[in-house]
Formats: structure tokens, C-alpha cells, sequence
């Protein structure tokens, strides 16, 4: 895949020094990072990279913390805090007044970074206002002309501030209360230890990435059936009328253990101790993979070049049609969805015992 070069400069246009050279006096950090699970996660190697380049900075993440929980305190960041609170939203706003107390807040950093759409760069503006020693900015998407992957993309940000990477594969750190929480769920839920634990996640964020659920549940009975699996399925928020389908279709009786109303590193712990994770494109498939579960990951009409989940045992199922990948406009009114059709509950069944071997 054809890497561009990126023409970058700091938004903050007296900060011309690398941060090589300014390592030494930077203390505090503020990284900007709005968005769900799997935005965050993709962004894990460039957030640990600024970690471990500024090993005696205080790190605070700015985001929403349902999904925040699962770096706060687990190496990346010190602290967390609320992207969506009033105070922020004044940032938006040209030339905006803002509180005393967020003022004072963003003045006492030395380095923020903002990984928040600003094409006309309102928001990084008013954060240079604030005070702070040093801003910049990055645009959190690529144009559809670099034609690169999500992580690659913020890494690319890291060689123009002169901070080098070890790694291009996102990864989780659980704290010693989530690693006790997936050791005691699977003591108490789990009634036969000799079982194979998979866990399976046929929702996402978007109904049109979703494979047809009667092929997970055709895919569950021979999980049940064929590898004498305990069949643990991930439950999002708005994957209520998905799972109640998958429980219906699933013709053998079984105890499906559904992993609902959880926190994300809980979540995490307990899918970390599963032999084989199955899910879309979802972020829950880039946090089974970025915690070491082996990985069928499911694409149809996003691009896998783009987005594809990376991990260690990652395997990506993606039939390239001509109408795929495609637009959002295009998805939301796509009814035929071939692309997900194409992929048939054989090809899973083979990968999985490929990864089984």
C-alpha cells in the first residue's frame, strides 16, 4: 500500500521546535481524542508513543468516558476527562469567552494535542488562546486520497513531530481488579472448564457492517455442536433486537452467556480469556484484538485497508466486490448488502479451524 507524504505544521505557529528538543520541559500533556471505542483504540499506538517519548509527563485524555475507562490508569493516560461538557463546547465558537476554570486548566499544559475535526481551526485557535506552552493539531481522518491505514495515519503525525514508534499493533493493559474480574467470571459462569471459550459479537455500530445474524446463529450451533464451545455473546448498546434474534435461531440448547450491562475493561478481561473472538467491524473487535484474542473480523462495506482490525492473530474475511467498499450515504440505502452476503458461514467455519489448529 502507497504511503503519501504528509505535508504537515503545528497548528501552533511559534512552536517550531520538535519535541525532541522540548522533552525535557514538557510536564503536562492534554491529548484531544473524541470518538467511540475503536477510534480510541486505533489511536493506541501514537497515544503510547507520546507516553513513552515523555516518560515523566503527566498524560490526561480528553474524551467520553465510557470509553476512556479502558486506558485511565492502564499505562496511556494518568487522567481522564469529559470532551462532551459545556465548557469544552464553547470551543467551537470563533473568538469564544471561555470559563476561568477551563482557562486555567488548558493554560497550565505544556503540550496539547488535538485529534478533533477543526478544518477551519475555531477550536485549536481558542486552545493557543488559552495559554497553553505548545498546541497542535491533527485532522482525525484521512482524505480519501492517501489511501492508508487509520493507525499508519496517526503514526505519520508522531514522524512529523520527530517522536518514533515501536509498534503499529494497538494493545490493551488491564489493571490487577479487571484481570481478577475475567478470572472470577469464568470461575463462576463458566459450569465446564474443559469447554472452548468464544466469544462472538454480531452487532456494531452500524447496522449495515453487520453480518446476517441467522449466520452467526447457523455459525454459534456449530461452535456448540462441532468444537464443544461455551459461546459467550457480546451485547452493545444497541444490539437489543439483534441478540434476541441470535437466541431465537440458535437451534441447540445451550447456555448462551450473554456479556451485557459491563464495564469495557471488565468486558475486555473477559474476552482476553477466550480462545477466539468473532465480530464485525467493530470496536469490539479491535479490543479483542488489541488484548490478544485471536480474531475472525468480519468486513463488508468498509474498507479493510482503511480499517481493518490489526493484531497479533487477526484474521480479516472481505470479499472485493465492485460496489464495496462504499460510501456512508450509500450503505444507509443499500438493501442488498452483497458484500456481506458474499461472505458465507463455511468461510468463518474454515478460518476457525485454521485458527484452532
Amino acid at each position: 500500500m502507497e504511503e503519501k507524504t504528509l505535508n504537515y505544521k503545528p497548528a501552533n505557529s511559534n512552536a517550531s521546535t520538535s519535541c525532541s528538543n522540548i522533552k525535557s520541559s514538557v510536564k503536562r500533556i492534554l491529548i484531544i481524542r473524541p470518538g467511540a471505542i475503536g477510534d480510541l483504540i486505533v489511536t493506541l499506538p501514537t497515544i503510547g508513543a507520546i507516553r513513552s517519548h515523555f516518560k515523566s509527563a503527566k498524560i490526561e485524555v480528553m474524551g467520553y468516558p465510557l470509553y476512556l475507562e479502558i486506558i485511565r490508569g492502564h499505562f496511556y493516560a494518568d487522567t481522564v476527562s469529559r470532551f462532551d461538557q459545556a465548557d469544552v463546547a464553547q470551543l467551537f465558537t470563533k473568538d469564544a469567552k471561555m470559563f476561568t476554570a477551563l482557562m486555567k486548566r488548558l493554560g497550565d499544559m505544556d503540550l496539547i494535542i488535538s485529534f478533533v475535526s477543526d478544518k477551519e481551526r475555531i477550536f485549536t485557535n481558542n486552545l493557543k488562546t488559552a495559554g497553553a506552552r505548545h498546541v497542535v493539531h491533527y485532522e482525525p481522518f484521512p482524505s480519501d486520497r492517501e489511501g492508508i491505514h487509520i493507525i499508519d495515519y496517526f503514526l505519520k503525525f508522531l514522524n512529523s513531530l520527530g517522536i518514533s514508534h515501536l509498534s503499529k499493533i494497538p494493545k490493551l493493559y488491564l489493571r490487577c481488579e479487571d484481570e481478577r474480574f475475567g478470572d472470577d467470571f469464568i470461575k463462576n459462569r463458566i459450569a465446564d472448564p474443559k469447554k472452548i471459550l468464544v466469544a462472538v459479537h454480531p452487532g456494531s455500530g452500524s447496522r449495515q457492517k453487520c453480518w446476517h445474524t441467522e449466520r452467526f446463529a447457523a455459525l454459534t450451533n456449530w461452535l456448540i455442536k462441532e468444537m464443544d464451545a461455551q459461546v459467550l455473546v457480546v451485547s452493545g448498546p444497541a444490539d437489543g433486537e439483534i441478540i434476541s434474534r441470535l437466541k431465537m435461531e440458535v437451534k441447540i440448547e445451550a447456555d448462551l452467556i450473554v456479556l451485557d450491562q459491563i464495564s469495557l475493561p471488565n468486558l475486555a478481561a473477559v474476552i482476553k480469556r477466550c480462545k477466539l473472538f468473532i465480530g464485525n467491524d467493530s470496536g469490539i473487535t479491535h479490543l479483542a484484538a488489541a488484548v490478544g484474542t485471536p480474531t475472525v473480523s468480519i468486513f463488508g462495506p468498509t474498507d479493510p485497508n482503511m480499517w481493518g482490525t490489526r493484531g497479533g492473530q487477526v484474521k480479516i474475511l472481505y470479499n472485493k466486490i465492485p460496489c464495496s467498499p462504499c460510501s456512508l450515504e450509500t450503505r444507509k440505502n443499500c438493501a442488498a448488502q452483497i458484500c456481506l452476503e458474499s461472505i458465507k458461514v463455511e468461510d468463518v467455519v474454515r478460518e476457525v479451524r485454521n485458527i484452532s489448529k
